[in-house]
Protein backbone atom coordinates (compact mmCIF):
# COMPACT_ATOMS: atom_id res chain seq x y z
CA UNK A 1 0.00 0.00 0.00
CA UNK A 2 1.30 3.40 -0.92
CA UNK A 3 0.98 6.49 1.14
CA UNK A 4 -1.29 9.11 -0.39
CA UNK A 5 0.31 12.54 -0.45
CA UNK A 6 -1.94 15.52 0.25
CA UNK A 7 -2.83 17.60 -2.78
CA UNK A 8 -1.03 20.88 -3.31
CA UNK A 9 -2.96 24.14 -3.11
CA UNK A 10 -2.68 24.56 -6.89
CA UNK A 11 -4.11 21.08 -7.50
CA UNK A 12 -7.04 21.76 -5.17
CA UNK A 13 -7.80 25.09 -6.86
CA UNK A 14 -7.56 23.46 -10.29
CA UNK A 15 -9.98 20.70 -9.25
CA UNK A 16 -12.46 23.21 -7.80
CA UNK A 17 -12.22 25.36 -10.93
CA UNK A 18 -12.99 22.36 -13.15
CA UNK A 19 -15.89 21.30 -10.95
CA UNK A 20 -17.47 24.76 -10.94
CA UNK A 21 -17.21 25.21 -14.69
CA UNK A 22 -18.58 21.68 -15.22
CA UNK A 23 -21.52 22.58 -12.96
CA UNK A 24 -22.18 25.75 -14.95
CA UNK A 25 -22.06 23.74 -18.18
CA UNK A 26 -24.49 21.22 -16.67
CA UNK A 27 -26.74 24.06 -15.59
CA UNK A 28 -26.77 25.51 -19.12
CA UNK A 29 -27.48 22.07 -20.59
CA UNK A 30 -30.40 21.43 -18.22
CA UNK A 31 -31.90 24.85 -18.91
CA UNK A 32 -31.60 24.18 -22.66
CA UNK A 33 -33.33 20.80 -22.35
CA UNK A 34 -36.11 22.19 -20.15
CA UNK A 35 -36.64 25.06 -22.57
CA UNK A 36 -36.96 22.60 -25.47
CA UNK A 37 -39.77 20.91 -23.54
CA UNK A 38 -41.41 24.27 -22.93
CA UNK A 39 -41.08 25.15 -26.64
CA UNK A 40 -42.79 21.87 -27.51
CA UNK A 41 -45.57 22.10 -24.89
CA UNK A 42 -46.33 25.83 -24.58
CA UNK A 43 -44.91 27.41 -27.69
CA UNK A 44 -42.19 29.79 -28.74
CA UNK A 45 -43.13 32.75 -26.52
CA UNK A 46 -42.90 30.76 -23.29
CA UNK A 47 -39.79 28.91 -24.47
CA UNK A 48 -37.70 31.97 -25.24
CA UNK A 49 -39.01 33.76 -22.14
CA UNK A 50 -37.84 30.81 -20.02
CA UNK A 51 -34.40 30.81 -21.68
CA UNK A 52 -34.01 34.57 -21.19
CA UNK A 53 -34.95 34.25 -17.52
CA UNK A 54 -32.46 31.45 -16.95
CA UNK A 55 -29.67 33.24 -18.83
CA UNK A 56 -30.33 36.39 -16.80
CA UNK A 57 -29.32 34.37 -13.74
CA UNK A 58 -26.64 32.10 -15.23
CA UNK A 59 -24.56 34.67 -17.14
CA UNK A 60 -23.75 36.72 -14.00
CA UNK A 61 -22.84 33.46 -12.24
CA UNK A 62 -20.42 32.61 -15.03
CA UNK A 63 -18.88 36.07 -14.65
CA UNK A 64 -18.45 35.56 -10.91
CA UNK A 65 -16.88 32.13 -11.39
CA UNK A 66 -14.47 33.58 -13.92
CA UNK A 67 -13.69 36.50 -11.60
CA UNK A 68 -12.91 34.21 -8.68
CA UNK A 69 -11.24 31.28 -10.44
CA UNK A 70 -9.87 32.99 -13.54
CA UNK A 71 -6.35 33.08 -12.12
CA UNK A 72 -3.70 30.41 -12.28
CA UNK A 73 -2.01 29.14 -9.15
CA UNK A 74 -2.46 30.39 -5.62
CA UNK A 75 -2.82 33.98 -4.49
CA UNK A 76 -2.64 35.80 -1.18
CA UNK A 77 -5.83 35.69 0.88
CA UNK A 78 -6.30 39.44 0.49
CA UNK A 79 -6.47 39.07 -3.30
CA UNK A 80 -8.90 36.15 -3.04
CA UNK A 81 -11.26 38.16 -0.82
CA UNK A 82 -11.01 41.13 -3.19
CA UNK A 83 -11.92 38.82 -6.10
CA UNK A 84 -14.99 37.58 -4.22
CA UNK A 85 -16.19 41.12 -3.50
CA UNK A 86 -15.58 42.31 -7.06
CA UNK A 87 -17.18 39.18 -8.47
CA UNK A 88 -20.29 39.54 -6.31
CA UNK A 89 -20.61 43.27 -7.07
CA UNK A 90 -20.24 42.57 -10.79
CA UNK A 91 -22.74 39.72 -10.59
CA UNK A 92 -25.32 41.96 -8.91
CA UNK A 93 -24.76 44.77 -11.42
CA UNK A 94 -24.98 42.36 -14.38
CA UNK A 95 -28.20 40.87 -13.03
CA UNK A 96 -29.81 44.31 -12.69
CA UNK A 97 -28.68 45.36 -16.18
CA UNK A 98 -29.81 42.10 -17.80
CA UNK A 99 -33.21 42.18 -16.09
CA UNK A 100 -33.68 45.79 -17.17
CA UNK A 101 -32.64 45.11 -20.76
CA UNK A 102 -34.93 42.11 -21.09
CA UNK A 103 -37.96 44.00 -19.79
CA UNK A 104 -37.20 47.08 -21.90
CA UNK A 105 -36.22 45.44 -25.17
CA UNK A 106 -37.99 42.09 -25.45
CA UNK A 107 -41.62 42.39 -26.51
CA UNK A 108 -43.68 40.19 -26.16
CA UNK A 109 -42.47 38.43 -23.04
CA UNK A 110 -44.27 35.82 -20.94
CA UNK A 111 -43.45 37.07 -17.44
CA UNK A 112 -44.42 33.79 -15.75
CA UNK A 113 -42.09 31.73 -17.94
CA UNK A 114 -39.34 34.35 -17.58
CA UNK A 115 -39.47 34.26 -13.79
CA UNK A 116 -39.75 30.46 -13.82
CA UNK A 117 -36.48 30.32 -15.75
CA UNK A 118 -34.87 32.94 -13.51
CA UNK A 119 -36.02 31.21 -10.32
CA UNK A 120 -35.15 27.76 -11.63
CA UNK A 121 -31.61 28.85 -12.42
CA UNK A 122 -31.24 30.38 -8.96
CA UNK A 123 -32.64 27.28 -7.29
CA UNK A 124 -30.31 25.07 -9.31
CA UNK A 125 -27.41 26.64 -7.41
CA UNK A 126 -28.62 24.55 -4.49
CA UNK A 127 -27.45 21.52 -6.45
CA UNK A 128 -23.88 22.78 -6.48
CA UNK A 129 -22.84 21.15 -3.16
CA UNK A 130 -24.00 17.79 -4.52
CA UNK A 131 -22.29 18.30 -7.87
CA UNK A 132 -19.04 19.77 -6.51
CA UNK A 133 -18.04 16.92 -4.19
Amino acid sequence: MGINKPLSASAIISAKKKAIFHFLLLQLSLIFLISLGIFYISGCLHGYSFILGALTSILPSIYMAWRIFGYKGTRPAKDVVRSFYRGEAGKLAMTVVLLSLVFLLIKPLAAGAFFAGFGGAILSHWLSPIMLK
